[in-house]
């Protein structure tokens, strides 16, 4: 679902701190978080831009298509009449290849290397979206896990035949067990576990 306006600034920090040329974002919605993180990639580009341009004594060069993209999936097609024109009108459309399709069966389609990821999918397939991500992360990359703790609803039995909580709660357990990466839960909103591929 939607990210809020605290975690898409979050969202945007890490963007910053990773500096990463390929994002995959599963799960996109209304596009919020998409447009976040690809702020972040617009101002990483835009400091580069300035310091080429400084390097190179002044000079002005057009400018270039952007070199970091953002690719961002969403399953269900009768989103994309809504989220499309948000994405395109965007100020920072360029870094974002908006696809409807399964991201699990697609992105590995795709070709490259991704640095950093946010899943914000299906949670009844966390877990199989995970085991599709991880052996394209580059080592070192993030990936970022969305609503882990999904309204408490993990720890309170009265949701164990829920299967959206059941999936949460199988990821939750399958990202503890797992010695390929380093994790941590943000109690924050509805949570958020950072997860980096160790390298």
């Amino acid at each position: 679902m939607a990210s809020g306006h605290l975690q898409g600034r979050l969202l945007k920090m890490f963007v910053m701190m990773q500096r990463p040329r390929y994002i995959l974002e599963i799960g996109t919605f209304s596009g919020y978080s998409a447009i976040c993180m690809a702020e972040g990639l617009k101002e990483i580009a835009t400091h580069a831009t300035k310091l080429e341009r400084v390097v190179r004594g002044g000079e002005n060069r057009p400018a270039t298509e952007a070199a970091s993209r953002l690719f961002t999936f969403e399953i269900n097609d009768e989103m994309e009449d809504f989220t499309r024109p948000w994405i395109e009108n965007s100020p920072v459309a360029e870094f974002i290849d908006f696809r409807i399709g399964d991201a699990i069966v697609e992105a590995p389609k795709l070709g490259v290397k991704f640095d950093m990821a946010f899943l914000d999918g299906d949670k009844r397939n966390y877990v199989e979206m995970y085991d599709m991500l991880l052996p394209l992360m580059t080592p070192g990359a993030i990936i970022l896990a969305d609503n882990t703790l999904w309204d408490g609803h993990v720890a309170d039995p009265a949701y164990d035949h829920d299967p959206q909580t059941q999936g949460i709660r199988r990821f939750n357990d399958y990202i503890r067990d797992d010695t390929r990466v380093g994790k941590m839960m943000l109690p924050m909103r509805d949570g958020l576990t950072i997860i980096r591929v160790n390298p």
